[in-house]
């Protein structure tokens, strides 16, 4: 059995098919220039983050390579639209204004976005395995 956003299925598999909820996460690849790793993960911790608030922002997880220099940036939207209005708003441009962040790069950012077909959950205590 397979359950639908809201409802959880077996073993905490949650279908994402439904039309009228498509979540998505988009992953930013951070090309970072030898040894910068740290200091890009370390203002990304100490940010005030402007997206938290925004509607329809699910999460964010900031990885860090361990073997190269990059810095992968994943976004959890609950839909496209939300993620688009992140795009085009003001505390976007904040968020992505001229901090210095480019003397850390090698290069430039690569942003792919997906969607969420399936998401599986641990299991609750107790249920049956």
């Amino acid at each position: 059995m397979v359950g639908y956003p809201g409802r959880k299925g077996d073993a905490g598999i949650v279908a994402l098919t439904n039309e009228r909820f498509c979540m998505i996460a988009v992953i930013n690849h951070l090309p970072v220039k030898e040894g910068a790793v740290d200091q890009v993960v370390e203002r990304f911790a100490n940010s005030r983050g402007n997206v938290q608030g925004f509607p329809g922002f699910l999460s964010m997880e900031v990885l860090r390579s361990e073997g190269e220099d990059e810095v992968l940036v994943i976004t959890r939207w609950r839909d496209k639209h939300a993620f688009d209005s992140w795009v085009h708003s003001d505390a976007f441009k904040k968020a992505h204004g001229r901090r210095g962040s480019g003397d850390l790069l090698r290069g430039h950012p690569r942003m792919s976005a997906y969607e969420v077909a399936v998401e599986r959950e641990p299991e609750s205590p107790g249920e049956p395995a």
